[in-house]
């Protein structure tokens, strides 16, 4: 992917992942077809020197600004192509140039530019053609057949004419010819080992025990070539696009390390008239001095491609690099005129023009000034790199490159104040330069002594003492971590003392409610549904009839799956209903927000349920509940809640006479009231002895706590409470 752009000198492509830029001139353009493809609509350009280029995913409102500006501007001739869709797989073959096209009644069936052909076969009347593989696409075309037949009246084999046809534009890689040098036992440090690197005239190879790789020189974009701080090696970097690939491993950039002492005499197996034409004299027949410079050479008279070498930017030490460690392993990072380049292992190549910020931040150390800081960029995409570990001698260095390139530093405070937080670049700790890290720190803590003694809580919490010494992170980050620490051991003493209460029989405090959702208004207008859900709405019923018994997760499933198969039409009048919805939608908004700033909506306030009272009432006398007129409960009522043990009970006890009405003994008892129900209903019910003349008294000890000892009964009546139910 990436971004077209239409000039009047030239038609150019830049990719986003790379940044590499393919440009083809305007004089160079021959015929430009316009057709409708998978992904939208295809632009397709053919070029004078047999190139065929493609650009997917454009619009069709943009081919009448295209096919203006291609007309006024380039002597090409624009063509409207209409692809043909019945799906048949027999048609004639039509090579223009290199450009293979499969038709059927003057319509295209499918193209296939021939210089994606890696290699291609014959075998009697079938011709085998396979393809470039693209690492970044999770689907590649490898192989497709043609049968070609063969007339009877046809002297000239046709199957091989389609093949030779194929050929004359394939890019087809092929380890024959002669070598122009050779390279042996070189070291790799990406991917690991000694290789034998042989360069071809279109392509290089790289010989090792275990892997064979082969690289069109087509494919590489960038050529590094950076000194070591050591002043005894150099690496030399080759970036590729499509990477090579070892398994599931891929590598973008091969890392090759030189010994600056070692010596290479060369001769090349090219003659001086191709020397002179095809390498315009970059090249010699003999070649000598050291091997990485006749290396560089030579790929840079091959592969056509500049070399890049450090600039301007030096270190605290006088070197084009400073030392620093990616994802645990140690390298260098070279601050270049266009980008960083990290060796070694892995490397990272960042342009500056993908940066989006970088960060200079701390690294923890014992006590005192931090020894080195990390670097941390973040590119426009959201992609971090943190370079760790970089002396702090390097800081200015890097601040005034940074500066310099006009990248965006986040954590400039002002250059004096951010610099005098790293100090003048000296090792030791006991400087007179003021360390504003430190001192803030040391505020952070004495804020958090002061609200901690201002606190109701002054019982001792291990942990809780601020830590003063420098931090690898923030200050931020770290009194965040710290309060949180306070916090859940604040709550952790807070439980563990209600706990204490609570088995001691004191009262614990009552906690803080948290706050609750607003009620929603139920007048407020709801949101639309999306056009997938309109969708499913008319097509739930078909699910559920064409699969009878199937579950609500398994229509979810299957209608997700029929919805990514939907048509663009079918799917464009969906989102046509749900724009027209929203509109509705927006529209009732606001007439509901003019409402509320009218009249806001309040919610109705439940009123909380009253519990029942556990106060205890008395139960009245015989002669009370016959001349109370307040009471609401029957004879009749009171016989149907009797529970039925008390029923089988008197039914089993002997029928004696009534117990005499004149008893000067007789006395109100109180009983607990029904909000102590079930208090009694543990108790057993009081025994009673029934006497001829009438009078029933209970033991002491059998009666319930709350009763009176002198409580009588009159034989078939029991006591009733106020609210009509049966109590012991």
């Amino acid at each position: 992917s990436g971004r077209l752009r239409l000039h009047p000198k030239a038609v150019m492509f830049k990719f986003n992942k790379s940044g590499k830029i393919d440009q083809y001139d305007a004089s160079d353009i021959c015929e430009v077809q316009w057709m409708k493809a998978s992904r939208g609509h295809q632009l397709l350009v053919l070029t004078n020197s047999n190139s065929v280029v493609k650009f997917l995913g454009l619009d069709e409102k943009s081919k009448d600004d295209i096919k203006k500006f291609i007309k006024n501007q380039y002597n090409a001739v624009f063509l409207e192509k209409e692809p043909f869709v019945k799906g048949w797989n027999w048609g004639n073959a039509e090579f223009n140039g290199p450009l293979l096209t499969f038709q059927n009644d003057t319509k295209p069936i499918f193209e296939i530019p021939l210089s994606d052909v890696s290699s291609a076969t014959v075998n009697k009347n079938e011709v085998t053609l396979e393809f470039h593989q693209d690492d970044d696409n999770d689907l590649n075309l490898v192989e497709m057949r043609f049968f070609v037949p063969q007339p009877s009246d046809e002297t000239i084999d046709q199957a091989e004419n389609f093949h030779n046809s194929v050929m004359r534009y394939a890019d087809v890689i092929q380890a024959t010819g002669d070598v122009i040098v050779k390279f042996s036992q070189v070291l790799l440090q990406t991917p690991r080992g000694r290789y034998d690197i042989d360069m071809y005239p279109t392509f290089l190879r790289l010989h090792g025990k275990s892997y064979d790789y082969k690289i069109p020189y087509s494919t590489i974009i960038r050529l590094f070539l950076l000194p070591h701080n050591d002043n005894r090696s150099v690496y030399f970097v080759i970036t590729t696009d499509p990477p090579i690939r070892q398994g599931q491993t891929r590598y973008p950039h091969i890392v090759i390390q030189f010994n600056k002492d070692d010596w290479s005499d060369l001769a090349l197996e090219l003659d001086e008239d191709t020397i002179a034409q095809k390498y315009d004299g970059k090249l010699q027949k003999e070649m000598a001095g050291p091997t990485y410079e006749t290396f560089s050479k030579v790929m840079k008279a091959v592969v056509g491609q500049k070399v890049f070498v450090p600039g301007t930017f030096q270190s605290s030490k006088g070197n084009q690099a400073v030392a620093c460690s990616h994802k645990a392993n140690a390298g260098h990072l070279y601050p270049l005129e266009k980008g960083f380049m990290y060796v070694v292992k892995p490397p990272v190549h960042i342009r500056f023009d993908e940066v989006g910020s970088v960060n200079f931040s701390r690294v923890a150390s014992g006590v005192g000034q931090n020894r080195s800081f990390d670097l941390e960029v973040e590119t426009k995409s959201g992609a971090n790199y943190v370079f760790a570990s970089i002396e702090k001698q390097e800081y200015s260095k890097l601040f005034d490159f940074m500066k310099a390139k006009k990248i965006r530093i986040q954590n400039n405070k002002g250059d004096e104040n951010f610099q005098d937080d790293f100090g003048d670049g000296s090792d030791s700790d006991k400087d007179d330069m003021p360390d504003h890290y430190l001192e803030k720190m040391k505020a952070e803590g004495k804020e958090r002594d002061s609200d901690e003694t201002s606190s109701d809580d002054e019982d001792f919490v291990a942990g809780d003492t601020p830590d003063t010494s420098p931090s690898s992170s923030s200050s931020q980050s770290e009194a965040e971590s710290s309060k949180k620490k306070r916090k859940v051991l604040k709550e952790t003493e807070i439980r563990t003392k209600e706990r204490k209460k609570k088995s001691s029989g004191e009262k614990a405090a009552p906690r803080k409610k948290t706050d609750k959702k607003a009620p929603k208004d139920p007048n407020k207008p709801k949101k639309p549904p999306t056009p997938y859900f309109l969708w499913l709405a008319d097509n739930r019923a078909g699910i559920k009839e064409k699969n009878p018994g199937i579950s609500v997760t398994e229509i979810a499933k299957k209608a997700g799956e029929m919805w990514r198969s939907v048509s663009s039409s079918e799917r464009q009048k969906y989102e046509d209903k749900c724009s027209e919805l929203k509109k509705d939608y927006d529209e009732a908004m606001r007439q509901y927000n003019k409402e509320q700033a009218k009249n806001p909506y309040k919610p109705e306030k439940t009123p909380k349920q009253s519990k029942p009272s556990s106060d205890k009432t008395s139960y009245k006398s015989k002669a009370t509940v016959d001349t109370d007129e307040d009471l609401s409960t029957t004879d009749d009522e009171k016989t149907t809640k009797e529970p039925e043990n008390e029923k089988k009970r008197k039914r089993e006890e002997p029928n004696t006479s009534k117990p005499d009405k004149d008893s000067d003994d007789e006395s109100d008892s109180d009983v607990k009231t029904e909000g102590s129900e079930s208090e009694s209903a543990k108790s057993p019910p009081p025994k009673r002895s029934m006497r001829k003349h009438g009078k029933a008294s209970a033991p002491a000890g059998d009666l319930p706590d709350d009763m009176s000892d002198e409580a009588e009964f009159t034989d078939g009546e029991e006591p009733i409470s106020s609210s009509g139910s049966d109590s012991d």
